[in-house]
């Protein structure tokens, strides 16, 4: 069980109830400018339910909620690369209707506080679409450096063609976030 708080936040497990809630984001998500660079998430309320009682049967996948209304409003993700190597992925979606309030920040900072912190992980890799500007930010202010990039595709265009863009890759170590 993990609950995490920081200053305006509560980071804990997800419940199985959280999926209606889980569901509307994951809705908007998909209808953002974004959505085509990203591994694509199921949308029916019965996928997503299913997604939410995963999410909620372990460690990986945490709720971000505001403190004051424990309002969810998105997720950190946090996964072992490969078992034993102490290389984790980190990833997050969170509400459009909460962008740009720095809640992606503060979620992010503390989850990876614990990780580095609490859990002794080695090394935080992630990636995201080199348009994703917003991302970028995020991730460099948080001491990722990028160490990498390669043409990817998640999705297709309305024709069935693939939609193709430049991808970066991301990386955190533990020596660098501790002189962060």
């Amino acid at each position: 069980m993990i609950l995490l708080e920081s200053e305006r936040l509560i980071i804990r497990n997800f419940q199985v109830s959280d999926w209606k809630i889980l569901h509307e984001i994951i809705i908007k998500y998909q209808e953002s400018e974004f959505a085509p660079y990203d591994q694509q998430w199921p949308t029916s309320q019965e996928e997503i339910k299913r997604v939410t009682e995963w999410f909620a049967n372990g460690d990986s996948y945490l709720a971000v909620c505001i403190k004051e209304s424990k309002t969810l409003i998105g997720f950190v993700g946090l996964n072992p690369e490969k078992e034993g190597n102490g290389i984790y992925n980190i990833g997050y979606v969170f509400d459009l209707d909460y962008h740009r309030q720095g809640y992606a920040t503060e979620a992010c900072r503390t989850v990876l506080h614990n990780a580095f912190d609490q859990l002794n992980i080695n090394k935080i890799i992630t990636g995201t679409a080199s348009i994703n500007l917003p991302s970028i930010k995020l991730l460099e202010g948080l001491g990722f450096q990028k160490i990498g990039e390669e043409k990817v595709s998640f999705s297709k265009d309305e024709s069935g063609k693939p939609i193709e863009f430049i991808g970066y890759q991301f990386v955190l170590t533990t020596d660098k976030w501790k002189n962060n």
